[in-house]
């Protein structure tokens, strides 16, 4: 029965983990899975039967998918370089569907947007982020590079301009609330009161004139007491003034930025040449994407490079393609 390899690319290593989990848990065969991502040293990682077989990964993808040399496989190196986690799943014909359910439920990644983000044309990856074989082969041709088959193809010059505007913040204040409390105070005050006593005496005396105009006439006789009691009144004075103001002032700030512009350099290609340094274009792909060239220059990593490309080239002379292969790997990662 004919066999198809999925596959998926994910930001989130634990999904990849997942998808494989799952997978297996349907049935599918531990050695038709294979999963490529970063390790936290920088190198490669890769979970397969055998280290032979991680070494094969790249090409794995390129059989699958009827790939050129190393041309719509850069879209999946680029996101396995910016630390994405790739999971390959081969089984046959009547498994594809159930296989592609499982991956896109973990939230693969769209490689078409995330290309045309990074700058990068020539996606290969359905936006799904799930990939299936390609019914034909794609043309060769150079990593990021697109062929004009027909009509015209414009490459847009744009330019960046740097606006610097202003606009209001709240950067805190003062909030001053006024509320009413409560203090006991005493004070002391001296306070006279009247008391009236009333006295009977006895008496055993004669009568004498005053008594006896007195005698025997009905009077009245009043005495009221008088007390004095506290009052209390309260008069309200202003004893301090709380002012808010606010002062405004002006000041000038310098803002620096960076703006871009994309600069497109034409050069005049034959058949010949675009055939002599497809190895130097694919080479220089290649180095650019791997980590461990990350941050150094090119003059520092030469004699290494010289040798991997004998290794890998060995009709092909490095005198003849170094610039070449400097000019694009330079390029390369000023578009990463």
């Amino acid at each position: 029965m004919a066999q198809q390899t999925l596959v998926g690319v994910y930001e989130d290593r634990n999904e990849a983990q997942q998808v494989a989990q799952e997978l297996i848990a349907q049935g599918l065969d531990r050695q038709n899975i294979q999963i490529a991502e970063q390790s936290a040293g920088g190198g490669t990682t890769a979970s397969s039967s055998s280290s032979s077989q991680h070494e094969g990964f790249w090409a794995s993808l390129k059989d699958a998918f009827g790939f050129g040399e190393d041309d719509d496989r850069y879209g999946y190196r680029e996101a396995y370089r910016r630390g994405g986690t790739i999971v390959s799943a081969t089984a046959e014909d009547r498994q594809a569907d159930e296989i592609a359910a499982i991956m896109q439920k973990h939230h693969p990644i769209d490689l078409d947007a995330r290309m045309s983000e990074w700058g990068i044309g020539g996606a290969t990856a359905q936006s799904s982020g799930v990939q299936q074989p390609a019914a034909a082969s794609a043309d060769t041709r150079a990593a990021g590079t697109q062929r004009v088959t027909e009509g015209a193809e414009a490459i847009p010059v744009i330019q960046e301009e740097i606006r610097v505007g202003k606009r209001a913040v709240n950067r805190g204040g003062v909030r001053v609330v006024s509320r009413v409390t409560e203090q006991p105070v005493e004070q002391s005050i001296n306070l006279r009161e009247e008391r009236v006593n009333v006295e009977r005496r006895p008496v055993d005396r004669p009568v004498t004139d005053a008594d006896a105009k007195q005698a025997f006439r009905e009077r009245t006789i009043e005495a009221t007491e008088m007390a004095e009691e506290a009052v209390v009144a309260k008069d309200a004075r202003v004893v301090e003034e709380v002012v808010v103001n606010k002062d405004v002032d002006q000041r000038t700030e310098t803002v620096r930025d960076s703006v871009r512009r994309t600069d497109v350099d034409v050069q005049k290609l034959n058949a010949a040449d675009e055939e002599r340094f497809r190895p130097a274009y694919t080479f220089a792909d290649e180095i650019s994407a791997d980590t461990r060239y990350q941050g150094r220059s090119f003059d520092e990593i030469e004699p290494t490079l010289r040798t991997s490309y004998a290794q890998r080239y060995p009709n092909s002379r490095w005198d003849d393609v170094r610039d070449a292969v400097r000019s694009r790997f330079g390029r390369s990662r000023s578009d990463a």
